[in-house]
């Protein structure tokens, strides 16, 4: 009987990824395809450097967008706040004369205030305004005022986020190219699937680890058969994030 033919150069490649699965189990090598395809397609030469075989196989990620200014962005202080960055009510309320720590407060809803979000720091007082009280009549004074949160926004941009040494940093690619799942790869590269940033799944599927190497024609993995998640296809953008083949020779 004829021993298997043992492939040693696969075998050596598969050794490094083990070893640093072994090393980081929070590893992953969506773009494995690129330098360790399945046979019997051809291998790519590689120069036998550990880092490099492990860097071209990594998630990559565009440079962040710069983000468009907002209204808050281009107010002055106290009531600025930077363009990639956006306020989200706590509902956590203070009716006291200062405040009780330093965060961005506003004058909670249903109190006829219009008054935009302000920077007020620790022991600072809030200000007076004039409002309508239970029977009609104006009266000027304190008013109960609401914490906001300062949260990372990025205007909906495509940009997996991961620790730093899991991902690549890559050009934008141009043009930018968007996907529905049911059409045929249009250009070989790395491929991000993405939802919008208020969908339920958005914490599973935004996920750098879920970028795929596909080639012109291929098609696009499916929700349902791909990821066994109860997810439509039309509710999945695929976004291509880089189509140059790393060289690892």
């Amino acid at each position: 009987m004829l021993a298997p033919y043992v492939d040693k150069a696969r075998g050596e490649r598969y050794a490094v990824l083990s070893n640093e699965l072994g090393f980081n189990p929070n590893a992953r090598f969506p773009n494995l395809d690129t330098v360790l395809p399945l046979p019997p397609a051809d291998l790519p030469p590689w120069n036998g450097d550990r880092d490099t075989l492990l860097h071209a196989a990594k998630g990559v990620r565009p440079p962040p967008a710069i983000p468009k200014p907002s209204a808050a962005s281009l107010l002055q202080k106290p009531y600025f706040l930077a363009a990639d960055y956006a306020l989200r009510p706590t509902s956590l309320h203070s009716d006291a004369p200062t405040a009780p720590f330093s965060a961005y407060w506003q004058p909670a809803s249903g109190q006829g205030l219009t008054e935009p979000a302000r920077l007020i720091g620790d022991g600072e007082e809030f200000r007076h305004f004039s409002v309508h009280d239970a029977d009609g009549k104006s009266r000027y004074g304190g008013v109960t005022w609401e914490q906001c949160l300062t949260i990372r926004h990025n205007h909906g941009a495509v940009e997996p986020r991961a620790a730093y040494s899991l991902l690549r940093e890559v050009a934008r690619p141009e043009p930018w190219l968007s996907c529905a799942c049911g059409q045929a790869c249009p250009v070989s590269g790395v491929w991000q699937p993405w939802v919008a940033g208020d969908h339920p799944l958005q914490a599973i599927v935004n996920q750098y680890w879920r970028q795929a190497w596909l080639t012109q024609g291929a098609p696009f993995p499916r929700p349902r058969r791909d990821w066994l998640l109860d997810l439509p296809d039309d509710e999945v953008t695929w976004h291509l994030m880089d189509m140059s083949l790393p060289d690892i020779g």
